[in-house]
């Protein structure tokens, strides 16, 4: 009996279908390849955007991930998931279904002398005719060759994929918040230096047109004045517009309309917090989500895979039913029978023209291209990560040049406003090194700006904080 199996197994498998030619599969890049140090990076807080310290910021974080569409978007897209691996794990058990079903004849014909059935014969047994079935059909498939189980693994991977892209997509929109917030608190400030600037120019034009009416020099000396005085107008409304596009970003992150974004308080820019890691190491790929999305990608392909080399082998299923049947008709006695069977079916792929060979070619393609996705989501994230720290460190070099250059153009204010009180300097070159303290201190502001974003920028790259 053992040989007699073994026999038939044999037999089987050689009047499979074959594999065919298939490419080798690609290979994911590893962190040897990438020949970066095998270290841990610093721990980042999840919430490392309350370092600053800023009420208001926290608030419309909190606000944007309850209400982002965004974020609606991917848990809908998880929830999807779910489902389709509640579905790839159903066909795993038994398909069972309750059927019943009846149809009735009544005949009555009294009068009408052409009936088919004649009347001596109606009289003896009756006119009326039914049929009745109740039935259970319960199917099963023997998972030999483990398809079913695969084809739940790759759900299951699909799901885990998709819930990494939802802290990938939380993450983006707590960066994107408080880039806008930190923009418009940057704007809100620099259209308070061009307001200051305008003032200045403002005193300079008057005094300039007192020395012009008291023909001390001609008219045409006002004019560079005036021109600058415009210059500096039309750039209040430009960063006056950009605040509000700014605004309406918020609202859209937040899932809100403009008129709904609560009141935001403008404030001076909170100083920089240090960054945790100024270190780029192999430790990166394991903190970043939107990379362990990619990888669970390419593990539910590999899954898909052994299905579809699974198709190659014979396919095991089993059916059953059993059920109660009735009939009757008219006066005769009444036929009942209970039903029941065991249909065991195989089938073997012995030709499918080609068909399960395109398959599994194209699970093999899949599987590549979902490689070099992974491949380029790894090598853009390292571009992303040493950006961010080059762009850090760079950016908190600046500003502290840009604060050394502020107190100087101080010093020099200083000095003219004592020389203008001891009656040395007339008040136009005191106005002017005003105006110089202003346009270095919107400088200050920019390159504080640009320390914040990339500091923001930096805590993303580096995983913000998220533990697989």
């Amino acid at each position: 009996m053992k040989k007699y199996i073994v026999y038939s197994m044999a037999m089987w498998l050689a009047a499979c279908a074959s594999f065919g030619e298939q490419t080798p599969l690609a290979q994911p890049v590893s962190g040897e390849q990438l020949n970066l140090p095998n270290q841990a990076i610093a721990p980042i807080s999840p919430t490392w955007w309350q370092a600053y310290q800023d009420a208001q910021l926290n608030r419309l974080i909190e606000q944007a991930l309850q209400q982002s569409p965004d974020l609606q978007m991917v848990a809908a897209r998880i929830r999807q998931a779910q489902a389709a691996h509640g579905l790839a794990q159903s066909q795993q058990g038994v398909q069972a279904a309750l059927k019943a079903n009846g149809a009735g004849l009544l005949h009555y014909s009294p009068d009408d002398k052409t009936a088919p059935i004649p009347a001596a014969v109606q009289d003896a047994i009756g006119h009326d005719i039914a049929y009745g079935s109740l039935q259970l059909n319960a199917q099963w498939t023997w998972d030999l060759w483990g398809k079913q189980k695969a084809q739940t693994a790759a759900a299951l991977g699909q799901v885990q994929a998709r819930q990494y892209e939802w802290v990938a997509a939380r993450l983006a929109i707590a960066q994107a918040v408080a880039q806008h917030y930190w923009q418009w608190q940057t704007l809100r400030q620099q259209a308070s230096y061009i307001e200051q600037r305008i003032a200045i120019k403002q005193k300079q034009e008057a005094l300039l047109q007192q020395r012009i009416r008291a023909g001390l020099m001609p008219a045409s000396q006002a004019y560079p004045i005036t021109a600058a005085k415009c210059q500096l107008q039309a750039a209040l409304r430009q960063m006056q517009q950009r605040a509000e596009q700014t605004l309406h970003a918020l609202a859209a992150l937040s899932g809100k309309t403009p008129n709904d974004l609560p009141t935001l308080q403008a404030s001076h820019l909170a100083s920089v917090p240090t960054l945790p890691s100024d270190t780029l190491t192999a430790d990166l790929l394991g903190k970043r989500p939107d990379i362990a999305a990619q990888r669970e990608a390419i593990l539910a392909r590999n899954q898909l895979i052994k299905a579809a080399r699974a198709d190659f082998y014979p396919n095991i299923r089993i059916s059953a039913l059993a059920g109660l049947s009735e009939l009757k008709i008219g006066n005769l006695p009444t036929s009942a029978n209970l039903m029941a069977g065991l249909l065991p079916s195989v089938s073997l792929p012995i030709f499918t023209s080609g068909a399960l060979q395109a398959n599994l070619a194209q699970k093999h393609a899949e599987f590549d291209e979902q490689v070099a996705q992974y491949n380029q989501t790894v090598y853009q994230s390292l571009r992303q990560a040493a950006n961010a720290l080059v762009a850090y460190e760079q950016s908190a070099q600046a500003y502290r040049l840009q604060q050394e250059s502020t107190a100087i153009a101080q010093r020099a204010a200083q000095a003219a406003a004592r020389r203008h009180r001891a009656g040395l300097d007339n008040g136009l070159n005191q106005l002017a090194t005003q105006d110089e303290v202003l346009v270095a201190q919107s400088q200050q502001l920019d390159a504080q700006a640009q320390q914040n974003a990339a500091w923001i920028n930096a805590n993303v790259a580096l995983g913000g904080g998220w533990l697989p």
